[in-house]
């Protein structure tokens, strides 16, 4: 029977995950700030007042640095001060350098990769395959479904929370091995400091009875007494967050907020059932990757569909391995457990979380894919030593390089959205955001047939924006950007109108049906100059429909109808013009 032989000493292998980390992430240093950035650094008020904004973010809503307008977005607020605290810092030390920024993000997964290590190999694995650790952290280093935690400077949040989390392990496992009340002191310690970063680490309190029932063969009753602390803990941190945030569930009408605004209760539950078997295809074969997921990406399903009955099935089989399993304590069961306890508050199902789905928030629940696939490899070799290598360093390779390349994508907003926008083309956001990426890179340009082309490609995802949701004003106010730099402005007029009817206290919509109507009006004024009373009235109708104050257009408008031998709409604008502007001069020989 073939054997994999240790060549590698406990200290050797976590050098080499290290350098596996480093090597694959390195790129990232190259990154500048991207997406959400701007939430926990860029334009964070309090983050950037350094160390003098930290009594503010201890006292307030995750968004409320920035002016407080999101947090109202989401239901139940955000109170995170744990990693903006960090960003305060940062930016105390050293300001807004991406290059920090990145820098951090790594020295977060490094201190990550050691205590998980240390964690698998010494405390919960120690009966397990001595390698087992390894391969397990190797996995999880090389795996693409981390690249947004890591490359995203804002996901720092999932490094510092799984970090608190694992340290809170180890404490607690020393506790229960030495009754130590330094062990569980700093084991709460680092709980409340998990949730003061993201409240979803609140399931260790789940966990933390597995890996004592698993790993440490105690009794389920013994093992659910340990998380009584935890409890209180959490009980504490909740009593904080109403002191400071309160408890509030809102309902937004923003369909970027509020993934499941527009299905019905029975497509909202199928989908989310389904999303569940995405997140597991998405750890199985991890491409495409994309930032974004939100409408209409993922389709609603309805609760036939044949996609929420497969989904369901493959998770009632799980649940059954993972139930079947439970008694005598196997590693496949207690990772199904892992991930679903783990994912269980990102689903959408007690909460909304603002997003259907998203690549970080597997962060946590891949630990226990990655554990899985480490041990089906260790138990392969047994027979197929070679079949076994040969498909683990394959794996490995196609993860590396899917790796390294999905961190240059997230260079910085241009390189991300066009990217995601091919990987996610049904998706609001990313068209959204591509039309404004290729419409400000046309407005840079000085090559005038680049000018066009890229004006072009602007109006292509605008246009593909409004097709999904035609009701959010911003699209409309890229599109018709878009239009206007193609020469096209009745079709930007229309747009831009329509961006107006959407939001009358849009002051950009304000100002560009003000802008597009005096445009208009001279248009008019150069037709009617030509005799084209026809074309002119056109100008002037379109003039005056996006800005109805505009007295000068109604003034012309009169005079080319009267030019038309209309002289019933001719006296109605006129009417229109004396009421605007009673002093306004008229004189019909200014049209002969």
């Amino acid at each position: 029977m073939a054997k994999i032989k240790l060549v590698l000493s406990p200290g050797h292998q976590l050098i080499f995950l290290l350098v596996i980390a480093f090597l694959l992430n390195i790129n990232t240093l190259l990154n500048q700030y991207a997406v959400d950035d701007a939430i926990v650094l860029t334009n964070n008020t309090f983050v950037q007042k350094g160390i003098k904004g930290i009594p503010d973010i201890l006292c307030n809503d995750y968004f409320k640095g920035l002016g407080g307008l999101k947090g109202n977005e989401l239901s139940g607020g955000r109170y995170r001060p744990m990693a903006l605290v960090v960003f305060a810092i940062e930016y105390q030390l050293f300001g807004a350098k991406p290059i920090i920024s990145h820098a951090i993000n790594l020295l977060f997964f490094f201190l990550l990769i050691y205590l998980l290590f240390r964690f698998l190999r010494t405390y919960l694995l120690k009966e397990q395959h001595p390698y087992l650790a390894f391969f397990t952290c190797l996995l999880f280093i090389a795996h693409p479904i981390h690249t947004e935690v890591i490359a995203n400077v804002k996901s720092r949040d999932e490094l510092i929370a799984f970090i608190f989390i694992v340290v809170s392990a180890i404490a607690f496992i020393k506790h229960q091995q030495k009754k130590s009340f330094v062990h569980l002191s700093i084991g709460l310690l680092c709980f409340f400091l998990a949730l003061l970063t993201k409240e979803s680490s609140v399931v260790f309190i789940a966990v933390l009875p597995l890996f004592l029932y698993y790993f440490y063969h105690q009794p389920i009753r013994q093992s659910l007494s340990f998380s009584l602390p935890l409890l209180v803990v959490f009980a504490l941190y909740m009593v904080i967050r109403y002191l400071v945030i309160g408890f509030h569930f809102t309902t937004s009408n923003l369909i970027l907020n509020t993934p499941y605004l527009f299905a019905t209760t029975s497509e909202a539950f199928a989908t989310k059932v389904y999303i569940i078997l995405k997140y597991i295809l998405l750890l199985l074969f991890p491409h495409p990757l994309t930032s974004d997921y939100s409408y209409n990406q993922i389709p609603y399903i309805a609760i036939q569909s044949v996609w929420f009955v497969l989904s369901l099935f493959i998770i009632i089989v799980l649940l059954v391995i993972a139930i079947k399993g439970f008694r005598n304590k196997s590693l496949v069961s207690f990772c199904i457990f892992f991930f679903c306890f783990t994912l269980f508050l990102v689903l959408n199902l007690v909460v909304n979380i603002g997003a259907p789905m998203a690549e970080r928030l597997l962060f946590q629940p891949s630990l226990a894919f990655c554990l899985v696939l480490a041990y089906f490899y260790l138990h392969a070799t047994k027979k197929f030593l070679w079949p076994a290598n040969l498909a683990l360093t394959t794996l490995l390779v196609l993860y590396s390089i899917k790796t390294i390349s999905r961190n240059a994508e997230w260079k910085n907003n241009d390189s991300l959205y066009l990217a995601d926008v091919v990987t996610s083309p049904n998706s609001l956001r990313t068209n959204m955001y591509a039309a404004e990426t290729y419409l400000n890179q046309a407005n840079a340009e000085q090559d005038g047939e680049v000018k066009n082309k890229l004006f072009s490609k602007s109006a292509y995802y605008g246009q593909q924006a409004v097709r999904i949701y035609p009701s959010d004003a911003f699209c409309y106010m890229n599109l018709g950007s878009a239009r206007f730099g193609l020469g096209e402005y009745a079709q930007a007029a229309d747009c831009w109108l329509k961006a107006y009817q959407l939001d009358t206290t849009d002051q950009e919509a304000i100002k560009a049906t003000a802008f597009i109507s005096n445009y208009l009006l001279k248009q008019g004024n150069g037709w009617a100059d030509k005799g084209n009373t026809t074309e002119a009235i056109k100008a002037y109708l379109k003039s005056t429909q996006l800005n109805p104050l505009n007295v000068d257009a109604w003034y012309n408008l009169g005079g080319n109808y009267y030019l038309a031998h209309d002289t019933i709409h001719a006296n109605n604008a006129w009417k229109r013009v004396k009421t605007l502007a009673p002093d306004y001069h008229l004189n019909i020989k200014d049209f002969y």
